[in-house]
């Protein structure tokens, strides 16, 4: 793994987020408004409060357009950028591939706790239907950069099989720890760990790019539907 090449990607990422003309200022309102989150939810009015405390008008950057969904992005861009840098140098202390991906989701997962009781705003916020190819994107992102980061670079035919099955278990870890209450979120790594053993025996997934996005939609639909954060159809 190309370490240099790595903290270059993640150092470059935030200018790309959100908008095509970036703005330090937009970054700063969006890291600031995260701090209202647990207060205010991934809401425009979290992106109001940060524009006013940092004496910023909520019009001039147009950073609070975007509301809550914009914010919900730049987590989950900032959190992915700093997993790649917290987990780089320690990677190769693991031996096998579902070591180094249970490493990896752990990390990332340890980014949400923070926000973990209103965790499921967000989620369902990305399960309404306009906003599904952003959470398809974001997910494609993730399992992308994790699989990269465990040492699989492959372009195989069970590309988009893979991590369609990583999506699926990350999200369903995700959901699982915002309810865990156990020390140190111990039932979710346990939770975690099935879930990454079952993808090594379900090697059969439907492949393609519609498939992938057809499938992760779907299960990111069913498990919010479980847990009561979106109605049943």
């Amino acid at each position: 793994m190309n370490s240099t090449l790595l903290r270059r990607v993640a150092a470059r990422a935030p200018l790309r987020r959100l908008y095509t003309t970036p703005s330090n200022h937009n970054l700063e309102i969006l890291d600031h408004a995260l701090t209202k989150v647990n207060e205010l939810g991934w809401t425009r009015a979290s992106v109001i409060a940060a524009c006013q405390d940092l004496g910023y008008s909520s019009m001039a950057h147009g950073v609070s357009e975007s509301g809550g969904l914009g914010l919900v992005r730049h987590f989950m861009d900032r959190a992915l950028d700093e997993t790649t840098i917290e987990v780089d140098d320690q990677l190769h202390e693991f031996d096998s591939t579902n070591d180094k991906l249970r490493f990896i989701c752990i990390t990332r997962l340890r980014q949400t706790l923070p926000y973990a009781n209103r965790w499921h705003e967000a989620a369902a916020l990305l399960a309404q239907p306009q906003n599904v190819p952003t959470a398809i994107d974001q997910m494609g992102k993730l399992a992308s950069r994790i699989w990269y980061l465990a040492g699989d670079q492959s372009v195989r035919l069970d590309w988009y099989a893979k991590r369609s099955a990583l999506a699926a278990a990350y999200v369903a870890t995700e959901m699982y720890m915002c309810e865990d209450k156990s020390p140190d979120h111990a039932h979710t790594w346990r939770f975690l760990n099935r879930r990454i053993e079952e993808m090594g025996k379900a090697d059969k997934l439907s492949q393609g790019v519609a498939a992938y996005g057809t499938q992760f939609g779907r299960n990111l639909y069913n498990i919010l539907a479980s847990r009561g954060f979106v109605p049943h159809q």
